[in-house]
C-alpha cells in the first residue's frame, strides 16, 4: 500500500522550479540586463523556496520524529550546518556581478555563477530531498499513520502564506500530469474557501499552456459528472 508522502507536494515544487531555473540561467544573455534580473529574481524565489522548505523541516517533521526517534536531530545537524553555503555564495557572487555589470569582471561572475554556484547549489537541493525522502519518510510512516502524517502536512501549508502556498501550487503543477492535476485539484477544492480556489484556478489558468488547461478542465468536469 502506497503511503502518504508529506514532501511530495514541496518536492514536485522545487524540482519543477529547479529545472526551469536551471534552463533559465543557461540561455541567459549576461549581457542584457533585463534578462540578468528576471533569471536573478527567480533564482532568488528559488532559494528562498529551499529556505522555507528548511525551516519546516527543523520546526515540525524533525520534532514529530524525534520525539519518539531522538538521533535523527544528529542525522541532520551536519547537513543543516551545510546548507546556507552554496546559496549564499551564489547570492554573494549576484550581487557582486549587479555592482560590476559592464566590466570584465561581471563577464567572469556570470560564467561562475552558471557553471559552478548554481551546480553546486542544486547539488545540494537534490541531496537534501533525497535524503527526506529515504531517511525521514520512513521514519515519519514507522511511526505515524497517513491520517496523521495528513493532519501534520495540513498544519505545515497552514503556516504558509497565501502567496507562497500559491506559488509552491504553481510549480508543483508542472511536475504532474494533467490526471494527477485534475485529481489533486478536486481533492482540494472542498478544503479550500471559494475566494481562494478561484484564486488558485486563475493562477494555474495563467501559468499553464492554454490546451492543457484545457485538458484539465474536460477533466474535472468528466469527474464531477461521474461523482
Amino acid at each position: 500500500m502506497r503511503r502518504f508522502n508529506i514532501f511530495q507536494h514541496s518536492h514536485s515544487a522545487l524540482r519543477s522550479l529547479l529545472l526551469d531555473t536551471s534552463l533559465l540561467i543557461q540561455f541567459t544573455d549576461f549581457s542584457d540586463p533585463g534578462q540578468v534580473q528576471a533569471t536573478f529574481d527567480q533564482v532568488t524565489e528559488l532559494v528562498l523556496a529551499c529556505q522555507r522548505q528548511a525551516e519546516e523541516e527543523a520546526r515540525y517533521i524533525i520534532p514529530a520524529i524525534s520525539v519518539l526517534h531522538g538521533r535523527v536531530e544528529e542525522c541532520f545537524a551536519h547537513g543543516d550546518e551545510q546548507k546556507p553555503s552554496a546559496s549564499m555564495k551564489m547570492l554573494n557572487r549576484m550581487n557582486l556581478y549587479e555592482q560590476y555589470a559592464g566590466t570584465p569582471r561581471a563577464a567572469r561572475l556570470a560564467a561562475s555563477i552558471a557553471n559552478t554556484s548554481f551546480q553546486k547549489f542544486a547539488e545540494q537541493v537534490i541531496a537534501g530531498m533525497q535524503l527526506q525522502e529515504e531517511i525521514l519518510n520512513p521514519l515519519l510512516w514507522s511511526y505515524y499513520s497517513d491520517d496523521a502524517l495528513r493532519q501534520l502536512h495540513m498544519q505545515i501549508e497552514g503556516r504558509q502564506t497565501i502567496t507562497e502556498w500559491l506559488s509552491l501550487c504553481t510549480w508543483m503543477m508542472k511536475d504532474m500530469s494533467d490526471e494527477e492535476i485534475v485529481s489533486w485539484l478536486l481533492n482540494v477544492r472542498p478544503t479550500l474557501p471559494l475566494q481562494v480556489y478561484e484564486m488558485l484556478l486563475e493562477r494555474i489558468s495563467g501559468k499553464m499552456p492554454m490546451m492543457r488547461w484545457d485538458n484539465v478542465q474536460t477533466g474535472m468536469t468528466e469527474e464531477a459528472m461521474v461523482a
